[in-house]
């Protein structure tokens, strides 16, 4: 007897097949097939025939469609599928008689396919991501999870489908999913440890089943592949130095495949929500994130198991409807060693296909239960091509919007749900010319400007700003094409007060010009020395005051003439000593009175002989006031030194011309310190008003 086909023989009677559409029409299952896969979408392939030639496509496609099977054996032989229909085709058309038509039933999820999408999520984890985009959908699927998914920064689905990035994300966080019916309705099951599922009853191994009724396996291959042994992860966190590696190691493999390691720098692998490390309230003003090497070894761990998953496969054939992707079965009576102790199989595949009046072969693949699965990165990450150009975005009413560490905010022009505010991106590293430990070249994007955006290692989830561009509404700071040789930095003040500070440099040959404005303060500071050449001309004007301090000697050379001129009053201190050198003439013109004032070495005001002197003499009305003998004496200046008449050198002497009320030439006055009280009581307010408007004091 052929073993196979006892093994398929159709079970008269017993076989029940059935389709519903949303049109209603009647149709006949001729053939099926149903193929299902962990972590994949179910397809069901139909061949119908129907005694309608002209049935409405458009109210059958992509609509709710179902298909059930009754094998009739017992409880778990019955199998039923809800979802849409995908496609619909007529294959063959009879006017009497019957149509055929083809038709594929899939589950909701497949419509994720057909939606591509750009956007961004921001502080949740791979879970609350993959919930929301189903909830879009709503679907609302069945959670088998025993793990906690802790929240992510940062996650950008780019230019996916929704269904790509819920694989992708599901399998980052190494979930699997699968379907299940219930209540005529099927369901998505979100699980992350399959293996953990009850078993089903045993299923008896026949090499050669002779009794089509009796549920069995047959056809069973056993097989081993040489798969890693270790998973290494390797991340990158720029809060700490680069000598703390970030590095996480999963290995449980014996013999060689503990040599076989996948090395793999993810950047972003560890960084999770977390309150530890130095806090940083601008950085972390919509969660704090930082490096978890506990959540990042269970990262590696998840990674091996999923690589591991194949080492050990198993496929068999069976009469047994219910074996599908998530399903745990034994099998009794196999003479290898794995399965005769009856070890619990996690199946991964299912493929079952037949006729409505023939046998349903159903073959299925399927990984031992006693190890933890994990599916597999089968889906690819989008990488992105080139650089692209965003606009910088903060909060209402900010026009430089950074954290911390000089990062900004930016709204990506692909983002269609961006608000173009402080919520638009996560925080964005900005390229610097230069940079070190506190010091280099800082220089913000503002709110506004438009800046052109890598991605390191083409990684969507990792932004970078590299430079900056003008547009129509961030117009250059020069006039183009007129200024074309101009170029600089021109930066501009906030509030939109319209000032700037400016460094200029224009190229025009015989016009080169190097200019700096500053809207308010200039500083100016060095620390050592400062050299300054002109070849020509230089012109200084301070609309208000002037100061200038010398430390120590300050040494002024002119080759030619120098002209100085002041508007009011000027006063001249000298610590010590002065010393004048006059070639030639020096003239000075007095408008009214020239004072000198001359403090004594030893006791101001005394004469040679101990007594006070002060003297005045001049024309006519000049007044006079004497300590001692009460003479008067006329000081004349000779050779720098003061003489007086009878040859006696003195500095304390004093000559006094005539008080401004008397008749006569320009008045001179040469006075020691102790004179002044007695001068001023002879002359009273005039004197005052000499001596506070021009005196040198040596």
């Amino acid at each position: 007897m052929n073993v196979l086909a006892s093994s398929r023989r159709p079970l008269d009677g017993l076989q029940h097949l059935k389709v519903t559409v949303a049109s209603g029409d009647a149709l006949d299952v001729r053939h099926f097939r149903v193929a299902e896969r962990m972590s994949s979408l179910f397809e069901i392939t139909l061949v119908v025939v129907s005694d309608d030639p002209d049935v409405d496509f458009e109210t059958v496609a992509g609509q709710p469609m179902s298909f059930s099977m009754r094998k009739g054996l017992g409880p778990l032989d019955h199998r039923a599928w809800t979802g849409v229909c995908s496609r619909i085709e007529q294959t063959a058309a009879e006017e009497r008689g019957l149509s055929t038509y083809s038709l594929t039933l899939v589950p909701e999820l497949w419509l994720l396919t057909q939606r591509r999408n750009y956007r961004m999520f921001q502080h949740a984890s791979e879970l609350e991501i993959v919930k929301r985009l189903l909830a879009e959908w709503g679907i609302v699927p069945v959670e088998r999870l025993s793990g906690i998914y802790k929240k992510r920064k940062y996650r950008v689905q780019y230019g996916e489908s929704d269904y790509a990035f819920v694989c992708r994300m599901l399998e980052d966080a190494g979930i699997s999913f699968y379907f299940e019916t219930a209540d005529d309705q099927t369901t998505l099951v979100l699980d992350d440890a399959p293996q953990r599922n009850a078993s089903r009853p045993p299923v008896a191994f026949r090499d050669g089943p002779m009794d089509a009724g009796e549920e069995h396996v047959t056809r069973v291959r056993i097989g081993r592949r040489i798969r890693p042994g270790q998973y290494t992860v390797r991340d990158h966190d720029h809060r700490r130095s680069p000598r703390l590696q970030l590095i996480a190691t999963a290995g449980s493999a014996p013999g060689i495949e503990a040599r076989l390691e996948r090395y793999h720098y993810v950047p972003g692998a560890f960084l999770f929500e977390s309150d530890k490390g130095e806090p940083t309230p601008h950085a972390d003003d919509k969660g704090g994130y930082r490096t978890d090497e506990r959540e990042a070894k269970q990262l590696a761990q998840r990674r091996l198991a999923a690589k591991r998953a194949g080492a050990k496969i198993v496929s068999f054939e069976t009469n047994t409807l219910d074996p599908a992707p998530g399903v745990v079965l034994r099998v009794l009576d196999h003479p290898k060693g794995e399965l005769a102790a009856g070890t619990p199989l996690l199946v991964l595949a299912s493929e079952l296909s037949g006729t409505h009046d023939g046998a349903w072969p159903h073959a299925c693949e399927a990984v031992s239960a006693e190890q933890p699965y994990r599916p597999p990165l089968a889906t690819p990450k989008p990488k992105v091509a080139g650089v692209e150009s965003a606009t910088v975005v903060g909060p209402p009413g900010e026009e430089i919007h950074t954290d911390e560490l000089g990062r900004v905010r930016v709204h990506f022009h692909w983002d269609r749900e961006s608000r173009m505010d402080d919520r638009s991106s996560c925080w964005i590293h900005v390229s610097q010319p230069w940079g070190g430990t506190g010091y280099g070249v800082m220089n913000l994007p503002r709110v506004g400007q438009e800046v052109l955006v890598e991605f390191l290692g083409g990684d969507p989830d990792r932004p970078i700003i590299v430079g900056r561009v003008y547009t129509n509404l961030q117009k250059v700071p020069y006039v183009l094409p007129a200024q074309k040789t101009l170029s600089g930095w021109k930066s501009c003040s906030t509030g939109g007060t319209g000032g700037y500070n400016e460094i200029a440099f224009d190229d025009a040959a015989g016009k080169e010009l190097v200019r700096t404005r500053a809207e308010r303060d200039l500083c100016k500071r060095v620390k050592r020395d400062e050299s300054s050449h002109v070849g020509r001309d230089r012109a200084r004007f301070v609309t208000q005051n002037e100061e200038i301090t010398v430390g120590k000697n300050r040494t002024k050379r002119i080759a030619g003439n120098e002209d100085e001129s002041v508007g009011l009053n000027r006063t001249t201190t000298v610590g010590m000593n002065r010393t004048s050198r006059i070639g030639a003439v020096e003239s000075t013109t007095v408008g009214e009175m020239f004072v000198v004032a001359v403090a004594p070495p030893a006791a101001a005001g005394v004469g040679g002989d101990g007594s006070p002197v002060c003297s005045a003499k001049g024309g006519e009305g000049a007044a006079s006031a004497a300590g001692g003998d009460g003479g008067g004496h006329e000081a004349v200046l000779t050779d720098h030194r003061w003489r007086s008449p009878e040859g006696r050198m003195s500095q304390r002497q004093v000559a006094v011309a005539p008080p401004p009320s008397a008749a006569g030439p320009g008045r001179v006055l040469l006075v020691t310190a102790t004179c002044e009280e007695r001068l001023h009581a002879a002359w009273g307010s005039t004197f005052a008003a000499i001596v506070g408007s021009i005196r040198f004091r040596v």
